[in-house]
């Protein structure tokens, strides 16, 4: 049975000596290969924090729990700013809000979901600006160069074991990271995904469950110790052998045939109504009615092979807030470059089959 979606897997190990890095990846004037997302923004705040004092952060409501931990724990402020959906993504953001740092998300991948008059507006008060470029970094336009520090997870866009960037635009980092890796994690999180790519290729020997635990406990890992740690060797080499321009037209092409085929389904919305020439998507995001609907379909696609995430699971701390119904519509149609155009239509035929 046909698998689509959930985590990378890798083939086999790499076993080059080169370690430099790729230069798709030398953004600003100094740039670090760490951990993960998370790892960059502790990183990012550890910097920023060598020569200011740092109270209060101007974060979107729309976001992810790991996003949010390196502000946390580093005692600062959270003051969120509404991200909705209505005829697309929209931002309610206030450029006049008392905060010490703007943190821009630019979302899914699509020109309509970037803040970039925000981010230009609150540079020119002299607010640090830190933009998540993560969704964006293989569109056309990845990133604002008004921004201060950039941040990207890697491990969302390649079949890497740990991965993380962390740009400076203007200066040098004055941080120094362990050279060492988080090498347990690393190790569980190799075998996992050589165990998946064993088991998509049908080794029948492979117990399934055996290596989502592994994946599983991998991410609790780094959930506990994420601070300062560099990239791993093997994910490094990754790179150097990764194909930028083939990715970004197989994502381009999954993505457009989603929107010319999914149109003809009455109560599927997409939460950007159109994809633009310069958009690479890492999903292309769609909306249903409520959160029944959306986990129906999610269960649906799920007894078919296919496994399609929701952004996010609501973090805790916005709990309080009346935030935006989209964490509950909500549900990101994968589009990665593991799956060909066949792959594409056997998930527009399972969505099909569920509003017949």
């Amino acid at each position: 049975m046909i698998e689509i979606g959930s985590e990378f897997w890798i083939d086999e190990e790499l076993e080059r000596l080169d370690l430099n890095t790729p230069s798709w990846l030398e953004l600003g004037t100094d740039n670090r290969l760490l951990l993960s997302g998370r790892t960059a923004i502790d990183y990012v705040l550890r910097d920023i924090l060598t020569d200011r004092r740092i109270n209060k952060v101007y974060f979107p409501s729309y976001c992810c729990q790991s996003m949010l931990q390196p502000f946390i724990d580093h005692n600062i402020q959270v003051v969120f700013y509404d991200v909705y959906h209505e005829d697309g993504l929209k931002f309610n953001i206030n450029a006049n809000q008392e905060c010490d740092i703007f943190f821009a998300m630019n979302y899914f991948g699509f020109s309509k979901g970037r803040m970039d008059d925000y981010i230009e507006r609150f540079k020119q008060r002299d607010v640090i600006v830190i933009e998540d470029i993560t969704h964006s970094f293989l569109s056309g336009k990845s990133y604002n160069n008004r921004s201060q520090y950039l941040i990207a997870s890697l491990r969302k866009w390649f079949p890497v074991l740990s991965g993380g960037l962390a740009v400076k635009t203007s200066g040098n980092f004055n941080i120094e990271i362990n050279e060492g890796t988080l090498t347990e994690m690393i190790s569980i999180r190799r075998s996992a995904m050589l165990e998946k790519g064993r088991y998509i290729h049908g080794d029948t020997t492979i117990n399934k469950d055996r290596f989502l635990e592994k994946y599983k406990f991998a991410n609790s890992m780094l959930k506990d110790a994420y601070q300062l740690y560099s990239i791993d060797k093997q994910s490094r080499r990754i790179l150097q052998e990764t194909n930028l321009q083939s990715i970004i037209s197989d994502r381009k092409n999954n993505a457009m045939v989603l929107y010319e085929k999914l149109s003809e389904i009455k109560n599927l919305r997409f939460l950007f109504p159109e994809l633009e020439s310069n958009d690479c998507p890492i999903f292309v995001p769609i909306l249903l009615s409520n959160s029944i609907e959306r986990n129906n379909l999610r269960e649906h696609l799920i007894k078919k092979g296919i496994y399609c995430p929701v952004h996010w699971p609501k973090p805790v701390i916005l709990d309080e807030y009346d935030t935006s119904n989209t964490y509950d519509k909500e549900l990101s149609l994968v589009i990665d470059q593991r799956y060909s155009y066949e792959d594409i239509q056997y998930l527009i035929r399972r969505l099909k089959q569920f509003y017949e």
